[in-house]
C-alpha cells in the first residue's frame, strides 16, 4: 500500500457549499456521449447538495436513448476527497448516507456503460463513486483508499460492496487500515481496468470513447443490461438472464438486423441506436 497523499484539509475543501443556484456538477452531451464533470475544486468533495446534482443527472440520462458511454471525471487536485466533514453531524448524516446510497444505486440500475477517468485522489465516497463505475481509467498518480477509519467513520457502501469487488481480506485490510492504494495496486486488486502515464490519461480516454461512438447505443445498453443483471446471480441464473435480454430485447432491435447485414455485405454497419 502506498502512502496516503497530501491531507485534504489542508486546503478548503470543507467549506459549507456555495448559495443556492451555484452548479458544482456539470452535464456535457454530445455525440453519443454524455460527460459528468464534478466541478468543485480543488478536492470535489462531496456534500448532499453535490450528490443531488449527480443523482438527478443519472436519473435524467435513463431517458436519453441516444447515449453510448457516460463518463465520469473531475475538475481540480482531486478526483474526490470524498464526503464533505460537516455532513457527518446530526440530522445531516441520514441525508448524506441516503443521497449517497442512491447514486450508487443509479449508477448501478443506468442502463448505459459507465467510465471514470480518474486523475488524482479517490479517497473514501470519491473512491466508491469511481469503482462504483462500469470502467475505471486512471492516471498512474491516482490513489485509492478509505481514510475515514481515522476520523472515526467508516463509508456503508464501501463496507457492502468492497468485500464484492476485490475480496474479503482486502476490503477488511482497505476499510480497517485506512491506508490508500497506488493507481498500480488498485489495477491489481481489479478496482481499476487500466492505469495509464498521466499525460496520457485524457488521450486514453478519448481513444476508448471512440471505440464507444463506433458502436450502437441500443446494442451496448443492452449488453451492458445482460452483464449487470447477472452480477449477483448463480451462473444457470445469469445465463438464462443473457438469453432472455438476447432473444427478447436484442433481437427485437433494428440495429441487430443492421449489424449482421454489415458484416455478411462487408461494410460498416449504419446505426439507427434503436
Amino acid at each position: 500500500m502506498a502512502e496516503e497523499p497530501e491531507d485534504p484539509h489542508d486546503v478548503d475543501v470543507y467549506a459549507p457549499a456555495r448559495h443556492a443556484g451555484s452548479r458544482f456538477v456539470r452535464l456535457d452531451t454530445a455525440q453519443g456521449i454524455a460527460r459528468i464533470t464534478l466541478n468543485r475544486p480543488p478536492a470535489n468533495v462531496l456534500s448532499v447538495e453535490v450528490m443531488e446534482e449527480i443523482n438527478n443527472i443519472l436519473e435524467s440520462l435513463e431517458y436519453q436513448r441516444d447515449v453510448k458511454l457516460v463518463v465520469v471525471t473531475a475538475v481540480g487536485k482531486y478526483f474526490s476527497a470524498g464526503f464533505e466533514i460537516a455532513e457527518h453531524l446530526g440530522d445531516r448524516a441520514y441525508l448524506m448516507l441516503e443521497e449517497f446510497h442512491q447514486v450508487v444505486g443509479n449508477l448501478g440500475k443506468l442502463d448505459k456503460p459507465v467510465l471514470a477517468a480518474v486523475a488524482g485522489p479517490a479517497l473514501g465516497a470519491g473512491n466508491i463513486l469511481a469503482v462504483a463505475c462500469d470502467m475505471v481509467l486512471a492516471g498512474a498518480s491516482a490513489r485509492f483508499g478509505h481514510p475515514e477509519i481515522k476520523g472515526g467513520v467508516f463509508n456503508t457502501v464501501a463496507t457492502a460492496l468492497l468485500p464484492q469487488l476485490i475480496g474479503r481480506k482486502k476490503a477488511y485490510e482497505l476499510i480497517l487500515g485506512g491506508n490508500t492504494l497506488t493507481a498500480a495496486e488498485a489495477e491489481r486488486l481489479g478496482l481499476v481496468t487500466r492505469v495509464v502515464p498521466d499525460d496520457k490519461l485524457e488521450a486514453e480516454t478519448a481513444a476508448l470513447i471512440q471505440r464507444f461512438q463506433e458502436g450502437s447505443a441500443v446494442v451496448l445498453q443492452l449488453a451492458r443490461r445482460a452483464i449487470a443483471g447477472g452480477v449477483d446471480l448463480l451462473f444457470p441464473d445469469a445465463l438464462r438472464h443473457a438469453e432472455d435480454v438476447y432473444l427478447n430485447q436484442l433481437m427485437a432491435t433494428e440495429d441487430f438486423e443492421e449489424g449482421l447485414q454489415a458484416i455478411v455485405a462487408k461494410r460498416k454497419p449504419v446505426w439507427k441506436d434503436k
